[in-house]
């Protein structure tokens, strides 16, 4: 996952080593080598050897706790709304969510599931969490669409600018605005624009592929 994330990190011009700095130079080498069975091994020496009972264990099950706490209060409503926006129901009953040590926070659509970081603060892993499963939604029903006219990175570059929707029709379920990458400032800003006028997904999809 961390080989795919260089790559696309890059092309969204964000430096990526600064994102998984806290990982050993030598397991992030074994890593970006695909030396898999290595890099697991040393892993596993590191975990058996690392104290069970530290500052870092508490830290990550308080915020498991509060987090998991705040979402349970706007889950409801935030799933009523994107269903709305997107004219299609949840299409799944659980998604997956993992604290990762990390800064970067990756989703898989393969199992449904999305990573928040221990290093953010709790506003900040609540957009997060709707960032990504928004994200989950969007490339369930719309993904081999909008493929049908655009290409595999002009479909990746949509799907990230389209959280903008988080900051126009989510605002009041969040503390922490969704920023965006640096790469799609432009992009955010001229669908801003049509999804003013076409606020259905699929209508506003028409509307973006004709550009």
């Amino acid at each position: 996952m961390i080989v795919k994330a260089q790559k696309r990190i890059e092309q969204l011009k964000i430096n990526w080593r600064k994102q998984i700095e806290f990982i050993p130079e030598k397991l992030l080498n074994l890593i970006l080598k695909k030396n898999r069975k290595t890099a697991e091994g040393l892993v596993q020496k590191y975990l058996k050897s690392h104290p069970k009972k530290t500052i870092r264990d508490l830290v990550i099950k308080t915020q498991l706790i509060f987090l998991e706490k705040i979402w349970r209060k706007i889950e409801k409503r935030f799933f009523e709304r994107l269903e709305k926006i997107t004219g299609k129901p949840i299409f799944i009953k659980e998604f997956k969510c993992y604290l990762t040590t990390g800064f970067m926070c990756p989703y898989n659509p393969e199992d449904n599931s999305f990573m928040v970081s221990m290093w953010h603060g709790l506003p900040w892993n609540m957009t997060i969490i709707c960032h990504e499963i928004f994200h989950l939604q969007f490339l369930h029903y719309y993904g081999k669409y909008c493929r049908k006219f655009i290409s595999k990175k002009e479909l990746d570059d949509l799907k990230e600018a389209l959280t903008f929707i988080l900051n126009t029709d989510f605002n009041d379920l969040l503390l922490s605005q969704d920023k965006g990458y640096p790469a799609h400032q432009k992009l955010r800003k001229e669908l801003e624009k049509i999804w003013k006028k076409e606020k259905t997904l699929r209508n506003f999809l028409k509307e973006r592929l004709k550009l």
